[in-house]
Formats: C-alpha cells, structure tokens, sequence
C-alpha cells in the first residue's frame, strides 16, 4: 500500500495528459483508504468512508471540468501542454473553473470542504498522518496552480478576489478552531487547515512572489506539520495520551522530546529563523500588494502563535501534582523527529538555493 501510494503521487505530479493524472489522482485515495480504515483509530471506518466519499465527489467534478476541456478544444486532446493554448471565453473558463474549485478544494483541504480532514488525521497512525499532511495535501495546491493558473488564466484574473477570500476565510477558520481543541493531534489538523489557506492566497495573487512562496509554503508546513504529526504519535506511545489538559508534565517526563515540540511549533508559528516565517511573510506580502485590504490577513499569525503558545504553556510549564517518571523516546525516534527540523533552519537562514534557484524560476512561468 505505500509502494502504491507512492507511485500515484509521483503519478500526479508528473502527469501532462489529464485523464492519466485524474487515474493517478483517484489511485491515490485507495491505498489511504486503507492506511485509515484498517490501521486507524476506533472511528476509523467512519473517518475513512468520509475521506472517501468526499475527495471522490470532488475528483468526480475535476473528471467533468477535463471532459469540457477535451470537448472543447480543436483538435481534442488531453494534453495539457496543447490546452495551455486553449483560448475559450470567459463564461466557459468560469464554469470550469468552479469545478477545478472544488476538486482541488476538497483535497487541500479548504473550507467549507474541509471536513474530513480532522476525522482522518485523528483516526490515522501517526506516520500515515505524515503522508497525509506532507503529501496528498499538496496535490490540492498544486492542482490549483498547474490548472487554474494555466489552463484558466483569465479566470483567475477574474475569480481571483473569491479565491483569496475563501483563502483568508479558512486562514482564520482553521486557527480559530485549532484554539479551542483539547486533542493535540486535532489541533495540528486544524494548523493545518490554517496553513493551506496561506497557498491558496498566495498562489491568487497571480504575482510571481505570491505563487513562489505558495510553493515553498507547502514544502515548509509538509516538514513542520510532518514533524508536530509523528510527535503526537510519540507522545501518545509513551505518555497513553494525546490530551492537551492531561499532558502536564511532559517536560520532565519527555525532556528532549518537549525540546523538538517547541522547535516543532515554533516553525509551525512561523517564528524567524525558520524557513515558514519566509514564505508566511511574502505571501502576506504579495496579499497586501495587490489590495492592502488583505492586510487582515495579518493577525492570523498572532492567533496562531497565540493557541501554539498557550498549548507549550499548558504541557510544558503547568506545575505536576506528582512526579512523572521519565518516559524518553529512544535515540533513533529523537533522530527521525530532529531530520524533519533541519531543513527548516537551513532554508531559515539560507533560502536562496530552494527558493531563489528553484521554486521562483519556475512561479515566473505561470500567466498573469
């Protein structure tokens, strides 16, 4: 099953007909079906049905919106470097548009098409958290960019202000809900929400700034959620909980552990010295460029910090009635969480060979 998956999400990524990557988009939902229906939590039939059901209604969409770009073209075709040339009207590219919306919007996940993104974190094995937020996540981003950027440009031009919208909207929405859980992994769930909504707007921007860093976003928060994922894995392993008010303690139960959690949250917040305070600040940025209305965008981040700080506070420096006995990580689990972090202060410090060398000169590509 991960070989599988594995190969549908090289599949998407580097398909260039559309119905071979639509076969390796919805290849993709059947090894995570059963990464979540088989190896998941107690309400993991539920949790993996709704995946299911959702992300498939989505792709049925998506599937419709390829079948209208065939029909239309002349001659007909599905391959996306003859569509890019595809001139069709306003009205048409709207409608498909729309469908692109929610295909790639129920896979991001944003709101209102978010829900199963919760359940399915919460039900699944830590590691196949991991590859939820590291990897099919991004297949909604990159959708986004490689479709409605291309294939619909004026489109986007004109749908941009909804986009950016809904983007700001889920900004909010997943940083506000993340404040009020009292599962730690629910609450990485919904940072993750928050953070997706930062690649929509940026990549609505249509500015070269805005879609770069959408991109680097993604690979930023695939590393600082990955990492907050597998140690809730941990901390539940060792501590037989992943209850926030129940946690007190977990510095001196865990101490290196509790280290690499707030290192962990510390990029999740978008702290400077971590690569996500680069791609959070130039999304912003690009935001506000193209109407300074978005700057109320800005305050996501203070609530973010906000629930990441009060959550340190509650596990880390709440005094313990009784003394913990000290229940350490092994030295390779430790190793494997701190390889998720150094990436992140690398490119931190030093962005240019990712950002500048890679990542830019292809957002430069996409039309305005």
């Amino acid at each position: 099953m991960l070989l599988l998956f594995e190969g549908a999400i090289v599949g998407v990524f580097t398909s260039l007909n559309l119905i071979v990557f639509y076969v390796f988009w919805e290849l993709v939902l059947i090894p995570m079906f059963f990464f979540v229906g088989v190896w998941g939590g107690p309400r993991k039939r539920y949790a993996a049905m709704k995946f299911l059901i959702m992300t498939h209604v989505g792709s049925i969409l998506l599937l419709l919106s390829f079948i209208s770009l065939y029909v239309l073209s002349t001659p007909h075709t599905f391959n996306f470097m003859e569509l890019t040339n595809l001139h069709l009207p306003l009205t048409v590219q709207i409608l498909i548009s729309l469908g692109f919306f929610i295909g790639f919007g129920v896979k991001m996940p944003i709101f209102p098409f978010h829900t199963w993104l919760p359940d399915a974190h919460v039900e699944a094995p830590a590691p196949i958290s991991v590859l939820l937020a590291g990897l099919l996540l991004k297949m909604g981003g990159y959708g986004f960019i490689r479709m409605n950027l291309f294939l619909m440009p004026e489109a986007s031009r004109f749908l941009a202000p909804f986009f950016i919208g809904v983007a700001v909207f889920t900004m909010f929405y997943g940083a506000i809900v993340a404040m009020i859980q009292q599962d730690f992994k629910r609450m990485v769930a919904f940072t993750s929400i928050n953070h997706m909504g930062y690649v929509l707007l940026g990549a609505f921007t249509l500015t070269t700034v805005g879609v770069s860093n959408a991109v680097f976003q993604m690979f930023n928060h695939a590393l600082a959620i990955g990492a907050l994922f597998l140690m809730s894995g941990v901390i539940h392993e060792h501590m037989g909980t992943r209850t926030i008010r129940e946690l007190s303690g977990l510095g001196g139960a865990m101490p290196k552990t509790s280290f690499l959690l707030v290192l962990a949250s510390l990029a999740a917040m978008g702290f400077p010295g971590f690569s996500n305070f680069i791609s959070e600040y130039y999304v912003l940025q690009a935001g506000i460029s193209v109407n300074t209305l978005y700057a109320v965008a800005v305050l996501v981040p203070g609530i973010t910090a906000g629930y990441f700080v009060w959550t340190l506070r509650r596990v880390l420096l709440s005094p313990q009635a009784t003394a913990v006995p000290s229940r350490e990580a092994p030295w390779y689990t430790l190793l494997t969480l701190a390889i998720f972090l150094v990436p992140l202060l690398i490119f931190g410090l030093y962005p240019a060979p990712l950002l500048q060398n890679v990542i830019i000169p292809a957002a430069s590509a996409v039309p305005r």
